[in-house]
């Protein structure tokens, strides 16, 4: 598949390429999802948890961290876009939860269990359904998922608490214990 010229335009080109490289790391991969990378990039992330604001500022940090990295401006100004935010988690999920130097770099991993648990991993160039993509990311950012996290980015079958009151952080780090248990 060649690249889409309009998603590597000059407008967010750097940045959202810079993005999209730390969620897909297979290039022919990435190169199928740009629909989706643009419209999480341009989906605002909002949230209805109090601490949730520590992940829209830690996805509004990506802009700095791809400056500082690679010399050039950063196009994108305003609020923490939904692509932002679950980058700097699946980040800080491998830097400060599931670092292990045995299996290397396993950023794009976590990014894609959630993209998985939001049942939207399949929304490639070939298969997009603007009406779900829409859908899904209502019932994320209005947390209307189910109290397990079905629905959501983190599915703890059993979970005794209410997931849609639960911050981002907490929800992440309950879900990689009771699923990788450590």
């Amino acid at each position: 598949m060649t690249k889409n010229r309009h998603f590597w335009g000059k407008n967010g080109e750097n940045y959202l390429k810079w993005l999209s490289e730390i969620a897909i790391s297979d290039p022919e991969q990435r190169d199928m999802y740009q629909k989706l990378m643009s419209k999480l990039y341009s989906t605002n992330f909002y949230w209805s948890v109090k601490n949730d604001g520590n992940r829209a500022d830690d996805g509004v940090q990506l802009r700095h961290i791809f400056e500082q990295e690679t010399g050039l401006k950063c196009e994108k100004n305003g609020p923490c876009s939904v692509l932002e935010m679950f980058i700097a988690l699946s980040i800080d999920c491998e830097n400060e939860i599931m670092y292990d130097p045995d299996y290397g770099d396993r950023t794009s991993v976590w990014f894609w269990e959630m993209m998985d648990n939001l049942d939207i991993s399949e929304l490639d160039d070939w298969h997009w359904d603007e009406d779900y993509f829409e859908f899904v990311m209502t019932r994320f950012l209005d947390r209307k998922y189910d109290r397990d996290g079905y629905g959501g980015p983190f599915v703890i079958d059993g979970f005794r608490g209410d997931m849609r009151r639960v911050e981002l952080w907490y929800q992440l780090n309950y879900y990689m214990k009771a699923k990788y248990v450590w």
